[in-house]
């Protein structure tokens, strides 16, 4: 194709027809302009063909992500409202007599009142798209506000949980340590270790502690926080798997 047109350049140059020529150079300029319009219209159009199939993928993969993510809050929010119920129960005994103390099972309330249950979400699929920069791939901007908005969240959420965590293990565990016999309550998971403690300290005086009813008290009010933000966290997550729905 090429040769072919360098003959008519050469044939119209040869005959001194350089009107012609020149009215013949415009033409093949603007012919070739032309095909590069057209190449550059396919390769854009072959780039969105892909973007699009993309787009469709992660959200395809975010959907299943927070499904099995709602799941996930679904039980945590069990494991939790059992750590408050216990903590309720130990704070309605306080002041409580001998007699009363005996006809409940506190090591089995100590143990459920310090389950300390671990929330991990998945999230491998919003990573993706955020380290490798393609959230601009998500034409639907409800979507990415969602997305920003979970980040936010969760952020909240962890200090809530690092919170609790950080108060049960600094101070709610050593205040227990010399007035509770952690190798009975630890019984109540199965564990190797555990059993019947030779040195287990009576009880009685324990409850009769404000510090006791203060602790659980906090405790407690930590929990509290923690479930509005899973109430918060469950309603955004209903969002997105509405949002992206296939």
């Amino acid at each position: 194709m090429i040769k072919f047109f360098r003959k008519i350049r050469y044939n119209l140059m040869s005959e001194n027809k350089t009107g012609k020529y020149f009215k013949y150079a415009i033409g093949e300029i603007v012919l070739v302009v032309i095909g590069i319009l057209i190449a550059l219209q396919i390769n854009n159009w072959n780039e969105n063909r892909i973007n699009i199939n993309l787009e469709k993928d992660v959200i395809a993969k975010l959907h299943i992500d927070f499904t099995q993510n709602k799941r996930t809050l679904e039980e945590f929010t069990i494991g939790n409202k059992t750590e408050m119920n216990a903590n309720m129960e130990l704070m309605k005994l306080i002041g409580a007599s001998k007699e009363e103390l005996l006809k409940h099972n506190l090591d089995s309330l100590f143990f459920m009142s310090l389950a300390a249950n671990e929330l991990a979400f998945a999230d491998n699929t919003l990573k993706n798209i955020m380290q490798s920069d393609q959230l601009n791939l998500l034409k639907n901007e409800d979507i990415s506000a969602l997305l920003y908005k979970w980040n936010e969240l969760s952020e909240i959420r962890k200090t809530r949980m690092n919170k609790l965590d950080d108060w049960a293990n600094d101070k709610f565990i050593p205040y227990l340590i010399s007035k509770i016999s952690f190798k009975e309550m630890d019984a109540i998971g199965n564990l190797k270790w555990t059993g019947k403690s030779k040195v287990k300290p009576d009880y009685y005086p324990l409850f009769q502690e404000v510090e006791l009813e203060n602790y659980l008290d906090n405790s407690l009010w930590l929990h509290q926080q923690i479930v509005d933000r899973c109430e918060d966290t469950m309603i955004l997550i209903n969002e997105i798997i509405n949002a992206t729905k296939p």
